[in-house]
């Protein structure tokens, strides 16, 4: 029986003016009445998740950071996993010299060296305004907490820092294309996967006991772990062939989870015998 249904927000719970549909808003409803609990599992930080949740009305738990954080229901950690203060600043010297729109992530902030018309493109798809740090490189040199690198841009660049990444940091770093322009660098085995595990088993649930939706390769991790994966319809194929599903909507996914679940009661009705 499913316990706990996963979603990613962008291109998932989210529509493109990061809204939640009224058809996801009475899905998540019937969630709640059925006592099944949500997790939010994103790219995004803990608060923008909050924000939505507040939104919609839902308490949560909260994968953000792509892993780096879990937040329970009540909002306190369950877990926060940093880079290694070298490591970020090694990372950062291979990346500041590509033509991209550079993110750090640092818990509930995004910070950047400057404003661009580029970055105020990727600053209208959050929640909160990016904060502005001048002396970056000198600050990650000193120890500046560092969850995260999002780098924004066209996608032959991010696929050439891919590469060179690999090339020379490749054994300490996990990386993927969470969006069409859009390369998250983190530290080895930090993903929603990895953290979703930790999570269930806080929870004390199996894996068979959650469903996990979402739309872009840093989901790929949790579609990994349960049975009950749903790849959204307008996912990369290469994405879509790592669920179990697909589906058009978290809506639709919701409802497989109602449907297995009674099927799943009828069955144990039968072997009782009640």
């Amino acid at each position: 029986m499913i316990k706990l249904i996963v979603s990613d927000l962008d291109g998932t719970l989210l529509d493109h003016s990061k809204k939640v549909s009224d058809r996801e808003l009475a899905a998540l409803a019937k969630v709640k009445e059925a006592g099944i609990a949500l997790c939010l599992a994103s790219g995004r930080m803990n608060v923008e998740m909050q924000q939505v949740l507040e939104e919609i009305g839902h308490r949560a738990y909260s994968v953000s950071q792509n892993g780096a954080f879990i937040h329970l229901e009540d909002g306190s950690y369950l877990q926060s996993k940093l880079f290694e203060p070298q490591l970020a600043y090694n990372v950062y010297q291979l990346l500041k010299d590509f033509d991209l729109v550079k993110l750090i992530c640092s818990g509930e902030a995004n910070y950047i060296t400057h404003l661009t018309p580029a970055s105020d493109a990727i600053q209208a798809r959050t929640f909160r305004p990016f904060l502005i740090k001048e002396d970056l490189e000198q600050s990650l040199q000193n120890e500046f907490a560092v969850c995260k690198f999002s780098m924004f841009g066209e996608i032959d660049i991010l696929l050439n820092l891919k590469a060179r990444m690999e090339e020379e940091l490749g054994e300490h770093l996990e990386m993927f294309i969470s969006d069409k322009d859009c390369l998250d660098i983190m530290p080895l085995h930090v993903s929603k996967g990895s953290s979703l595990l930790q999570l269930i088993e806080k929870l004390g649930l199996k894996t068979e006991e959650i469903a996990c939706v979402g739309d872009s390769f840093n989901d790929v991790s949790m579609f990994g772990i349960t049975p009950h994966s749903f790849a959204m319809s307008g996912a990369h194929p290469d994405v879509k062939k790592q669920a179990a599903y697909q589906v058009d909507s978290v809506a639709d996914a919701i409802v497989h989870v109602f449907n297995h679940n009674e099927a799943y009661l009828t069955t144990q009705k039968g072997i009782t015998g009640r």
